[in-house]
């Protein structure tokens, strides 16, 4: 969008401000730390402990899910820890960019496994944020990948 004097923000900004700059790969220490997270939301006991699932969730957390559904913190606290189904949840292809100094993006492919039946696969991807020395998820969003045609 341009503003009324003809110039849009990335030009105000100059060649090397964060508007023009790209986001980068994050260090590979971080990547496999965040990626340890966001996997630890994967384990059962996590999910079943409420205590361990709210140090990861940041207290703005929001999710779209899978479903289209979307979740407050307050909720996924309440509804996480009581799901009952045996599930097991499967995850791959792992990319971590880091968005700025205290923001992460961590993106991936999942899939659930019901009574040993794999499930559809989704497209997750969620927004870390560092506060002081803690990384908690802010936002996570799941889309279902397009079958083949």
């Amino acid at each position: 969008m341009r503003s009324a004097g003809g110039t849009d923000g990335a030009a105000r900004a100059g060649a090397g401000s964060a508007l023009s700059r790209p986001a980068t790969p994050a260090p590979a220490a971080l990547a496999a730390y965040l990626e340890a997270l966001e996997r630890a939301l994967h384990d059962p006991a996590v999910r079943a402990d409420v205590a361990r699932l709210a140090a990861l969730l940041d207290a703005d957390f929001s999710e779209i899910g899978s479903s289209g559904n979307g979740y407050d913190r307050a909720t996924a606290l309440a509804e996480i820890p009581a799901e009952r189904a045996e599930v097991t949840i499967l995850s791959d292809d792992y990319r971590v960019t880091l968005l700025a100094p205290t923001v992460a993006q961590v993106r991936y492919r999942s899939w659930y496994v019901v009574d040993g039946v794999r499930q559809r696969v989704v497209l997750r991807s969620s927004l870390w944020r560092l506060h002081g020395e803690a990384w908690q998820v802010v936002f996570h969003q799941g889309t279902p990948k397009a079958e083949p045609a």
